[in-house]
């Protein structure tokens, strides 16, 4: 059993495995140094995690419904999403991408019961239909019902 294991070892690290392109680095943060370099950059924004571009995409920290100076928003979950989406397509745009290049999404609710209206918002805001999560969760920043990660291509 142990040689079969080997062999099969063996072939496997023998194998021929793609390899991913270099990509220069303009400024890299938080990467060992041992593998491909990726280009790291913060954009400027006045909001407390600012979206991350690298490998020609931009990873946004979860967005929760506030409006721009901060103040949640207490409306119907209608109401929530579209801050939510408004303020990402500003980041977005800030970003150098718009809400049509968004690959990803990752929903985090309190209640999975808002699943359809929650849609009838989103829907009209992504009809390329990027990939999309939704995990339902007990509890969430500043108590707010819905927050949501995007991750978009430039």
């Amino acid at each position: 059993m142990f040689k079969q294991n080997t062999r099969l070892a063996t072939r496997l690290a023998r194998a021929s495995v793609p390899t991913v392109p270099q990509i220069a680095p303009l400024r890299t943060r938080g990467f060992s140094s041992r593998g491909p370099k990726t280009l790291v950059t913060s954009v400027q924004t006045n909001e407390a995690y600012a979206p991350i571009k690298a490998a020609g995409q931009v990873w946004l920290s979860g967005q929760i419904p506030a409006d721009a100076e901060g103040n949640l928003i207490k409306g119907s979950i209608t109401e929530q999403t579209e801050i939510i989406i408004k303020n990402t397509e500003a980041i977005l745009k800030a970003s150098g991408t718009g809400l049509e290049r968004v690959v990803k999404v990752v929903v985090y609710v309190r209640n999975a019961d808002i699943m359809p209206e929650f849609a009838s918002v989103y829907d009209v805001a992504f009809p390329h239909r990027p990939a999309r999560s939704m995990v339902e969760v007990s509890k969430l920043p500043a108590g707010v019902d819905i927050q949501a990660d995007f991750i978009a291509v430039v």
